[in-house]
C-alpha cells in the first residue's frame, strides 16, 4: 500500500494534482479551535442523546450504540441539517463554510461558491464499502462534486483510515439498469484487483483530503478498536451546476441559506414519515426499473415527503 504522497500547497498545483488523480491532500486548512467546538458539543448534545439519527453506515434511524471505548459505533448523515441541535449544528456549519476551506474549492474547482449538499460526521470507523459517489450524488453533468474528508484528530493507522485509489476517477464501473447491489460488488472487485494502488494517508487534525465525485474511496478495517476515527466528510456542488447523479437531475432542490452560502438539508431528522420514505427508497435501490419510474415522479429531497 502507498504511505506517501504529493502534497500540494494551495495554488495552481492543488487543482493539478487533482485533475490528475482525483484526489488530494490539503494540510491545516480547519482551525483547531472550530475542531475543539465541534467535539465538545458533539460530547455534550449527541453521545448522550437517546434521539433517532439516521445512520448512513446501516441506512436506518437508530439510537447511539456506543462501543466499549464510548465511541458512536454508527456514522451520523447530514449532520448541518440537525435543527433540534443548534449548538452542534452551528458548530458544524462553522467548520463545512470556514474560509480557508472554501478558498482551497475555489483553488482546486475554479468555480467562485460551492453548494453544500451532504455531510456526515464519525467517531468509530464504519468501515465505509470502497465506492464512487457519483452513483448517489454528483453534478449535471456528471464528474464534478467533489467532497472533503477532515480530519478532527490525528488519525491512527490502527483506527482504519479514509482511503482512495488514485487515478480511479477515470474508471467507469456501472452498467445501464445495473442493480446498486451488482455495482457494488463491482467497485469490491476493483478494490481487490488494485490493492497496491490504495492510498490511505496518515491525517492530522485540521487535515482536508479533497475527492472526486468518480474516485473509489472508503475506509480501511479497524485493527484495533481502542482508536477513534473522529472526522467529517462533506460534498460540495460548484453553485453554477444542476445537482443530480449518475442517473438523473434535480432541478428542484430547495436551498437554505448560512450568510452568503447555501446548503441542501437532504435528510430530515427523525419522524414517522421520513423513517417510512427512507425505507421505500432502500427497497426501489436494488430494483432499478422501478427506481427509474420512482425518479420521473420526484419532485423533492427526502426532508419534502
Amino acid at each position: 500500500m502507498e504511505q506517501a504522497s504529493a502534497v500540494a500547497a494551495i495554488d495552481n498545483s492543488a487543482a493539478v494534482y487533482y485533475g490528475e488523480h482525483g484526489y488530494v491532500v490539503q494540510k491545516q486548512l480547519i482551525p483547531t479551535a472550530a475542531i475543539d467546538q465541534l467535539l465538545s458539543t458533539y460530547a455534550e448534545d449527541i453521545v448522550p442523546s437517546k434521539s433517532r439519527f439516521y445512520r448512513q453506515s446501516t441506512n436506518r434511524y437508530e439510537p447511539n450504540r456506543l462501543s466499549p471505548f464510548g465511541y458512536v459505533e454508527q456514522s451520523f448523515l447530514d449532520i448541518h441539517a440537525y435543527k433540534r441541535y443548534p449548538r452542534f449544528r452551528s458548530a458544524s456549519l462553522a467548520i463545512f463554510f470556514a474560509e480557508a476551506l472554501h478558498r482551497a474549492l475555489t483553488n482546486i474547482t475554479g468555480s467562485a461558491a460551492h453548494n453544500l449538499m451532504q455531510t456526515m460526521l464519525f467517531d468509530a470507523n464504519t468501515q465505509t464499502p470502497p465506492h464512487q459517489d457519483w452513483w448517489y450524488l454528483d453534478s449535471v453533468p456528471n464528474g464534478q462534486l467533489i467532497a472533503a474528508w477532515i480530519a478532527l484528530e490525528d488519525i491512527e493507522e490502527d483506527a482504519g483510515r479514509f482511503f482512495v485509489i488514485p487515478n480511479s476517477h477515470r474508471v467507469v464501473l456501472h452498467e445501464q439498469g445495473m442493480p446498486h447491489s451488482k455495482w457494488l460488488a463491482s467497485v469490491r472487485q476493483y478494490f481487490d484487483d488494485h490493492r497496491a494502488q490504495v492510498h490511505a494517508p496518515a491525517l492530522k487534525k485540521g487535515d482536508v483530503l479533497f475527492w472526486n465525485s468518480r474516485t473509489i474511496h472508503g475506509s480501511l478495517e479497524t485493527i484495533d478498536p481502542k482508536y477513534s476515527l473522529k472526522s467529517l466528510t462533506a460534498h460540495f456542488l460548484p453553485s453554477q451546476l444542476t445537482f443530480g447523479n449518475l442517473f438523473t437531475q434535480k432541478p428542484w432542490v430547495n436551498y437554505e441559506e448560512h450568510g452568503r452560502h447555501l446548503y441542501f438539508p437532504n435528510q430530515p431528522e427523525y419522524s414517522l414519515r421520513s423513517s417510512i420514505v427512507t425505507k421505500l427508497k432502500l427497497v426501489l435501490y436494488d430494483h432499478p426499473q422501478l427506481l427509474k419510474l420512482a425518479r420521473r415522479f420526484q419532485r423533492g429531497g427526502v426532508a419534502d415527503y
